[in-house]
């Protein structure tokens, strides 16, 4: 984008209130209303937050908003409203990208990101993950409160670490075998009861399955790097397989038909809730 161009967009008359609203916005995120100084900041940004601006929930960007960003690598639209998407394409250096609450049914549109490394799609009306290995540099995902019932494609993802599946209608996990290099998995409030896949998992540090139907736990006793399990709110009656954890340094049981002595396999050093 050259000054020329920048100029050229700024002189002409605004052709529609989502233009007039672009140009006002533009200026407003370049901290400054010089237009030579605005360019060179725009074309300089790294990471745009617009989830702070309340008024673009009812106002529009015209297509020509991001062009004058080509650099950017972080893009954060949550609970914004979103029209021509297509608009995002032209940002190929992303590397992370926010659409929470913005009401997507599929995200097939961003497949032509090629460096998005983390995508974070919580709060949509998403039913299906196919085609979401196309994201191959993607190492964290998270689509907490979507619509989700099977979500076997993550295991093609070679280079996720982490995932957050919580608030889905997920019950089948038997594929996060596969995923022998995830470090953090999150799938709270789910309807999961088997959890002997997981034990495959030897890198995982960070487990939470808080509020599902699980009632045996001992597969997860081999998880020897875990230093976090979230447990609370399920079926569990025995936990003395836990102690062999000795990495733990939190761990949730609450909600469960537990007795009070039978905390006392843990160190008091260990933080239990």
């Amino acid at each position: 984008m050259t000054t020329t161009h920048f100029y050229e967009y700024l002189s002409q008359p605004p052709q529609s209130n989502e233009q007039e609203f672009a140009i006002k916005n533009l200026f407003r995120i370049a901290r400054t209303k010089n237009p030579s100084d605005a360019e060179g900041i725009l074309q300089s940004l790294k990471a745009l937050d617009l989830s702070s601006f309340p008024e673009t929930k009812k106002n529009l960007m015209d297509s020509s908003f991001f062009k004058f960003m080509p650099h950017l690598t972080s893009l954060n639209l949550d609970y914004q409203s979103i029209t021509n998407v297509n608009d995002i394409l032209f940002l190929s250096s992303l590397q992370r990208i926010s659409f929470k609450g913005v009401g997507l049914n599929e995200f097939s549109f961003l497949f032509p990101l090629e460096n998005i490394e983390e995508l974070i799609l919580e709060e949509n009306n998403i039913t299906s993950l196919i085609g979401i290995e196309k994201f191959t540099n993607l190492k964290l995902l998270s689509l907490k409160k979507n619509k989700l019932r099977k979500i076997d494609e993550v295991a093609k993802i070679e280079k996720l670490v982490s995932l957050n599946v919580s608030e889905n209608d997920i019950s089948d996990i038997s594929f996060i075998k596969l995923m022998s290099h995830l470090k953090f998995f999150s799938a709270n409030k789910n309807m999961i009861e088997d959890v002997s896949s997981v034990e495959k998992v030897k890198n995982l540090n960070t487990l939470s399955l808080a509020e599902n139907q699980i009632n045996n736990v001992e597969p997860l006793q081999y998880l020897i790097s875990l230093t976090k399990l979230d447990l609370r709110k399920n079926k569990i009656r025995n936990i003395k397989c836990l102690k062999e954890l000795r990495n733990l340094f939190e761990l949730g049981l609450s909600g469960n038909p537990l007795y009070d002595d039978d905390y006392d396999l843990f160190p008091r050093s260990l933080r239990i809730e």
